[in-house]
């Protein structure tokens, strides 16, 4: 079996519990326009098209004249509803926690839609750059046009997706574009009508990750590596292009005096560790991806670096107390509850007087990459009541040019 690379989310039913507002919106639009519907029909007929396909129905119920009134009634019953009452969908924020792969969002709704009821969640940031709409492509679901839109632009293979849906239409779809699916009937879609498309069928979302990892969707590494093993050398080359001054200059002034303790979190080749072993420091590198841990050791031997494979959340085995804790380029990879318990856990590893630094990566996403937008007021309220004093916030350009993408720089010392 493929081992699965990709999970693509539909949004509404999956992500944001908006099919009942829809259905119940449809049917007072139906009653209104003379066209009445019970909401057995609504979802048999219209969950999971496109909105174009929607509308076709409607010109041939009621006559193409009805079909911009019938759509702009919708979106403004829809929209009533939604910022009055919609809410994620239950158990989502644990599954997504505890997802160990890439994801994306691939909906039959428009973008304006989807920054509308994602925003009102709080999901659009988690998911900024990998959202998908049937409005980019020529057909909508049933056809498989969609999917494979969403994997080609995430750089994965149909055959490595899986696709989670609450739609007859959208399982077709998913099928149709040779993808695994999970049929989520915790909503308003029976989870016959699943079964029969041919999805597996659960009702709880928060048994998505285990779902995913009997699937075959354990990913290569610990949270927030897939994808680097696979690049190894191109990112051994870039890394190694800027040194420790040139990415760090702004925050030296906050460096402990030499020798102290540093963690450097996440050290990728060694970098950072290198330049701060050359300023006199005792340095732990923690990387957990051994693809490039491995040529970094090497890479810097003469330099006096204590080399660790772990991650976060956790940090196995790692103990002790640091004067410097250097998070760089790390923290985007964690979920929101990941983050939170990573936070924790750097507190155990701080000494009276230390100086914590990270830098948090903003834009698109790299295709087959799991980062999440971290907003700098998340970090500064758990630093404010963690009693950390804020030392440093800034932003920076991407120094290696990549459109789009910008940075965080913020410091606390721990007094």
């Amino acid at each position: 079996m493929t081992k699965i690379e990709l999970v693509i989310f539909d949004c509404d039913g999956v992500l944001v519990d908006s099919e009942p507002i829809a259905v119940r919106a449809t049917v007072a639009l139906g009653a209104e326009l003379g066209w009445p519907l019970t909401a057995a029909e609504v979802v048999d007929r219209f969950v999971g098209r496109s909105t174009t396909s929607i509308g076709e129905q409607v010109a041939e119920r009621l006559g193409p004249a009805a079909v911009v009134p019938w759509r702009e009634r919708f979106e403004e019953l829809h929209r009533i509803a939604v910022d009055a009452e919609l809410a994620e969908v239950d158990g989502l924020s644990e599954a997504l926690a505890g997802l160990r792969l890439p994801s994306c969002v691939a909906s039959s709704g428009s973008h304006e839609k989807m920054r509308h009821t994602l925003g009102r969640t709080g999901l659009y940031d988690y998911f900024a750059g990998r959202i998908f709409s049937a409005s980019e492509v020529r057909h909508g679901k049933p056809a498989p046009d969609l999917f494979l839109h969403a994997a080609e632009r995430m750089g994965v293979p149909p055959q490595a997706c899986v696709v989670v849906e609450d739609s007859k239409y959208g399982v077709r779809a998913a099928r149709a574009a040779g993808m695994r699916v999970l049929g989520y009937a915790g909503g308003v879609t029976p989870a016959e009508w699943l079964v029969a498309e041919g999805a597996e069928v659960f009702t709880d979302m928060r048994e998505l990750p285990a779902l995913l990892a009997a699937l075959g969707g354990e990913a290569d590494g610990p949270s927030g590596t897939v994808g680097y093993a696979a690049e190894a050398d191109r990112l051994l080359e870039q890394y190694e292009e800027l040194d420790f001054e040139q990415v760090h200059g702004r925050l030296l002034h906050l460096l402990p005096p030499a020798p102290a303790r540093v963690l450097d979190l996440g050290a990728g080749t060694g970098r950072d560790a290198a330049g701060l072993a050359a300023r006199g420091y005792r340095v732990t590198a923690v990387e957990p991806v051994a693809e490039l841990r491995e040529p970094g050791r090497r890479l810097h031997a003469a330099a006096a670096i204590d080399w660790t494979d772990a991650a976060l959340p956790e940090l196995p085995g790692l103990a002790g107390e640091y004067d410097l804790v250097l998070a760089t380029a790390v923290w985007m990879h964690l979920a929101p509850a990941e983050r939170a318990r990573a936070f924790a856990r750097v507190l155990e590893l701080l000494a009276p007087g230390a100086t914590l630094l990270l830098t948090l990566r903003h834009g698109p996403v790299p295709p087959g990459r799991r980062m999440f937008e971290v907003p700098d007021q998340e970090l500064l309220d758990q630093a404010a009541a963690a009693g950390l004093r804020p030392a440093h916030r800034g932003e920076r350009a991407d120094l290696h040019g990549r459109t789009g993408v910008r940075w965080s720089e913020l410091g606390f010392v721990r007094d």
